[in-house]
């Protein structure tokens, strides 16, 4: 790779060393034939040209090299200008030296009676010098911007990448500590009927099964049907049931048409994984949780509602913002909604209240809706 790009990099250079021979070529015929037309001697203007170009070459790679690239790129406007009118005065008397003590004696004798210090041809030489180094000054500052702006845009996009594999990263790890967390309490549910011998074990492991199936191939996606998320939690909270039994009462409606509609994976459990964390399972009778999900004017809203215990049955007061699964997703949110959702969470007296707004773009269908539709207001009550 690197053998590669050096060989880049000496072609480029040997193309641009050609450029400057053929600019410079260019501008001494350039000179030879327009002064040449005023008296017709070429050769002798030619001549003149190829005697003071090497004035202008060190004037020319001066001002582009040293007091461009480390003057005025770098900022230090002061020095760059007292250098540029301290040189062009020394290569102006420099020019004219050379002019009126080799080209003049040799082809222009009767320009010698004006003495080689006058004011107003050093100020023409000076003029004639500096107007073709403006030139290549200016294609010079052009190729320096442009290289600058690749520089720029190549570290913009490093930078976007290295965001973006951050943010990937974090998200697979925010992703990773959901599945242990909701495994350890639902092992734990299985547990309580394990040992109860509970004709109802087979049904949770398979139950389990499907959830574990579900954050193992689908939790990896970016999204997933809006269905296929439901479908989840409905198992999710058939488990719970199984759990509760007649201690429980949960109410799953679904007043529009969401068919059409993705979401991140594992969106939605944190909310009713909390549900029952700080609601139901210190709750002796009485327990309900309610989850509503519309979606209207290209908004998502997503509500789950869930009974607290009374005073006497809480063992110590639970706070539904401290939640592992709502801190969670609170991040995960952040990371692929930014600026696009809207999290409400209401502790009320005797209910907990948690209010998701998304923004998201209609998407068509694909396999994945297939699997489980979801009826149009559905709703999903059990009293045991």
């Amino acid at each position: 790779m690197d053998r590669k790009m050096s060989f880049f990099d000496l072609r480029q250079d040997r193309y641009r060393i050609w450029l400057h021979v053929i600019f410079w070529m260019a501008y001494v015929f350039y000179e030879g034939i327009v002064w040449g037309r005023v008296d017709g001697d070429y050769a002798r203007r030619l001549a003149c040209s190829l005697i003071d170009l090497p004035v202008k070459l060190v004037a020319a790679y001066y001002t582009l090299y040293v007091l461009i690239d480390r003057f005025f790129i770098q900022r230090r406007y002061a020095g760059f200008l007292f250098l540029l009118l301290l040189s062009m005065t020394v290569f102006g008397i420099i020019s004219r030296v050379v002019g009126y003590y080799v080209i003049y004696p040799l082809y222009y004798p009767e320009a010698m009676s004006v003495g080689v210090f006058f004011t107003p041809k050093i100020l023409i030489t000076i003029f004639s010098i500096y107007s073709v180094v403006g030139i290549l000054a200016s294609f010079h500052l052009v190729r320096q911007w442009y290289r600058h702006e690749q520089a720029t845009r190549a570290l913009e996009d490093a930078r976007q990448q290295l965001q973006k594999e951050m943010l990937e990263a974090e998200l697979k790890l925010l992703k990773s500590q959901i599945n242990p967390h909701f495994l350890f309490n639902t092992l734990n549910n299985l547990y309580v009927l394990a040992l109860q011998q509970s004709e109802k074990t087979p049904e949770i492991v398979y139950k389990l099964s499907s959830l574990m199936s579900y954050m193992l191939y689908e939790g990896n996606h970016a999204e997933v049907p809006l269905e296929r998320e439901i479908h989840y939690i409905r198992n999710y909270i058939a488990l719970e049931q199984i759990r509760y039994d007649a201690r429980l009462e949960v109410a799953f409606n679904i007043y529009d048409d969401v068919g059409h509609l993705k979401v991140a994976p594992l969106v939605l459990l944190p909310f009713v994984e909390n549900g029952f964390k700080h609601g139901v399972s210190h709750q002796l009778t009485g327990a309900w949780i309610r989850i509503d999900i519309g979606f209207q004017d290209g908004v998502l809203i997503i509500k789950v509602e869930n009974s607290k215990p009374p005073e006497s049955e809480r063992p110590y007061r639970s706070n539904l913002h401290s939640g592992f699964g709502l801190d969670n997703l609170k991040k995960r949110l952040d990371l692929m909604y930014p600026g696009c959702y809207h999290l409400d969470v209401l502790d009320e007296e005797d209910s907990y209240l948690v209010v998701l707004r998304l923004t998201l773009e209609e998407k068509e269908e694909d396999s994945y809706t297939e699997l489980n539709p979801s009826p149009v207001a559905y709703e999903m009550s059990d009293r045991g």
